[in-house]
């Protein structure tokens, strides 16, 4: 009878090891899919853990995109070619992304594949089509009226976010805070001494462009896996062909073999592929942290330093009531709320 019970009790034991051990295996597993799944998110949506790592990269990329605009009018205007320009802030990109990985500050470039090639010639192509477009608007506007375009564009990105990814539609505050951008917009387009029709045409252009484009990298940045500097090198590498085949169908190479080079156009390109690169990487960090309506409203607040750049460097430049106007679009800005993914 001891020997049967030793038995019974050794078997009960091995048993409740197994179950342990059983138990000890799915809860290690459990853990490593949390970790998993929590990583995942935080890749694809909105971080709300990190306000001040997201109020770092708004300051990088609103610094980067105001002092952009005025650089790229600078450049267009000491080198008569918008596809040069375009072309240098890409080439200069990819080779910022290689250098730094060559010094081992970033981690080995991925080659391309062509899954993902297939997602970013999309990007690449509206990437281009909005830098070509806001290029070809500075030659034949005043940074003005390229700005209040841009402002009147978050309440349609608004509404494509609602249709296309996800997001509820804007609060009332909210909605009265893109009404508000429109009505300045449309006070400075009435108030705007230097209407010319071709230079509207390039920014209708640009506005359609950007809807777009904001709408459809918030789509590859979730669904898609890539670190940022990734996105950064397969967005200007596949954005150097498009960009080429342009300037050469619209000949913009074509002056540029009698172009006499001096220190202060080399400077201007220099200066606008520096910040080129900045702006690369800024963007792309943004917009995995905010919605695509926010990034829009973002891009929209930041262009007053544009303005105030503006009036001190041309003489071309809005009247007292348009800038006006620009602020209101830009005050009205401050107040909108983004909104949460619909459940």
């Amino acid at each position: 009878w001891r020997e049967l019970t030793t038995v019974l009790g050794m078997t009960t034991k091995l048993k409740d090891d197994d179950e342990n051990d059983r138990e000890l295996h799915l809860t290690e597993a459990q853990t490593r899919l949390l970790k998993s799944t929590a990583s995942a998110k935080a890749e694809t949506q909105p971080s709300k853990a990190a306000p001040v790592g997201i109020a770092s990269a708004i300051t990088a990329y609103c610094a980067c995109s105001a002092s952009l605009l005025v650089l790229n009018k600078v450049a267009v205007v000491a080198v008569p070619s918008a596809s040069l320009v375009l072309v240098s802030q890409f080439v200069a990109s990819v080779a910022a992304v290689q250098g730094l990985a060559n010094a081992g500050a970033l981690d080995k470039v991925e080659p391309l594949h062509w899954g993902k090639a297939k997602a970013f010639m999309g990007i690449s192509l509206l990437f281009c089509a909005c830098l070509w477009t806001n290029v070809k608007a500075l030659e034949y506007a005043n940074v003005e009226t390229v700005i209040v375009f841009r402002a009147m564009s978050p309440i349609a990105v608004a509404f494509c976010d609602f249709w296309f990814l996800g997001q509820t539609l804007p609060s009332m505050r909210s909605w009265l805070s893109l009404l508000t951008i429109v009505l300045g917009a449309v006070l400075y387009v009435v108030t705007d001494d230097g209407f010319q029709v071709r230079a509207y045409i390039w920014v209708v252009l640009y506005f359609i462009s950007i809807t777009s484009e904001m709408v459809y990298v918030k789509y590859v940045v979730e669904s898609l896996e890539m670190t940022t500097w990734g996105r950064v090198y397969y967005n200007n590498v596949l954005s150097i062909p498009p960009t080429l085949a342009l300037g050469l169908t619209f000949g913009e190479f074509d002056g540029l073999g009698a172009l006499e080079w001096n220190l202060h156009q080399i400077l201007a390109l220099l200066a606008a592929c520096i910040v080129g690169v900045g702006i690369s990487y800024a963007g792309f960090n943004l917009r995995k942290l905010v919605t695509a309506t926010s990034f829009t409203v973002i891009g929209v607040l930041c262009k007053i330093a544009s303005v105030l750049l503006n009036i001190l460097i041309w003489d071309k430049h809005a009247n007292n009531v348009g800038i006006a106007a620009l602020c209101i679009c830009i005050f009205a800005g401050t107040f909108y709320q983004q909104s949460e993914k619909r459940r």
